[in-house]
């Protein structure tokens, strides 16, 4: 069971590469734009902006409490698994903890744009859930095949 962090990293970075290469419809993101007016679009802009910002600054302090841990355990034999693991862990937990303007949902003022929001939400955890479980699946997969050689 040593091997978890081998697991969990391997998870991470499998579905990290799953969700920058899946096909992604941009249609349900034109279509909530279109419904939104200017001052709304300003705010969007403004909060994918920011929840930009606060992703690129988790994934730095991930990275670099990953490399402190390589560098102060240079004899750890898991430690490139538990460095994905410093890192990806690192990175949600400081984007999901670091406080937020308010959500999109607050600034939306028609029945229009809350469902066409909600198809966004929904879209987005089926690609996150999606990208995790295939990602699992590919790990274990590429592993026993690994172990197989």
């Amino acid at each position: 069971m040593k091997d978890i962090y081998c697991i969990v990293g391997g998870t991470f970075v499998v579905s990290g590469i799953i969700m920058a290469i899946m096909k992604t419809d941009t249609g349900i993101f034109e279509d909530f734009n279109r419904l939104l007016t200017k001052s709304q679009q300003g705010i969007y802009k403004q909060i994918i902006r920011e929840r930009s910002m606060i992703y690129i600054s988790g994934m730095l302090l991930g990275l670099f409490l990953g490399m402190y841990y390589l560098w102060k355990n240079p004899d750890d034999t898991y430690r490139f698994c538990k460095f994905l693991v410093i890192v990806y862990g690192v990175k949600l937990g400081f984007y999901y903890l670091f406080p937020k303007s308010p959500l999109m949902l607050y600034s939306l003022t028609t029945q229009k744009q809350v469902s066409a929001w909600a198809d966004i939400y929904t879209e987005m955890k089926r690609r996150w859930i999606t990208s995790l479980l295939l990602g699992f699946i590919g790990y274990v997969s590429l592993s026993m095949a690994l172990l197989k050689k």
